[in-house]
């Protein structure tokens, strides 16, 4: 049976003027492709998430908690993917993941949910030096032996996409196991069935890119087993 991958929608800022939780198709196509089956994990909140700022939001109160975990309890993994906003509800479910044990992917805003859901960490604004929408490869990420990430890529340096405006300041209760100049690039918890988090977007490239095929077939792999 293929293992459940939920991927947590998010608010699509790029349809003006219309409020539309989705996921983008490369997720979806990624997951399907080595193995998955793919759901949407859908914020429980009665508000505007395209028009709420993340700060003006009310706490997540019992039932809206109870909600997600009966999400996530349908999943044999969980995707937290790009996005532009990070809500409560992002950290909720990275907090579940993280004492359930349950296999988590983060990419871009994923992995910065990492860094900064259980404390008062912040992103830093880095301008468009790590943001090129157009070219497969944009620089260079060292990887460090040893760590989980290694063991899947087989390599200590990987070229990678990127399109993030933010870095993290810290990585939380989280460990540093990618670098490029001092952004942040890659984290884990190697003790977890699988906890990763990349600042960049193997999802873009998930069919070419043998870097991203390995990150998913091991995320899938894991799920499997899970």
């Amino acid at each position: 049976m293929k293992p459940i991958i939920g991927i947590v929608g998010i608010d699509d800022y790029s349809i003006k003027q219309k409020s539309t939780i989705c996921i983008f198709e490369n997720y979806r196509k990624a997951i399907i492709n080595y193995g998955g089956t793919p759901i949407i994990i859908l914020p429980p909140q009665l508000i505007d998430y395209y028009k709420t700022r993340p700060k003006d939001t009310e706490k997540l109160n019992n039932d809206e908690k109870e909600i997600l975990i009966n999400q996530i309890n349908l999943c044999d993994g969980i995707v937290i993917p790009g996005g532009s906003k990070r809500f409560e509800h992002h950290n909720f479910i990275c907090d579940y993941c993280n004492k359930k044990n349950i296999p988590l992917l983060g990419i871009c805003m994923g992995m910065q949910t990492m860094c900064n859901y259980n404390n008062d960490n912040f992103n830093i604004a880095i301008g468009n030096n790590f943001h090129n929408s157009k070219k497969n490869y944009k620089h260079l990420v060292d990887i460090k032996k040893g760590s989980r990430l290694f063991e899947i890529l087989k390599e200590d340096k990987i070229l990678v996409n990127s399109f993030h405006d933010y870095k993290v300041n810290n990585s939380g209760d989280y460990k540093i196991v990618g670098i490029c100049d001092d952004v942040i690039e890659a984290v884990e918890k190697e003790e977890a069935l699988f906890n990763i988090g990349v600042q960049w977007h193997p999802e873009k490239n998930y069919d070419k890119d043998l870097n991203s095929k390995k990150i998913f077939t091991s995320f899938i792999e894991i799920c499997k087993k899970k």
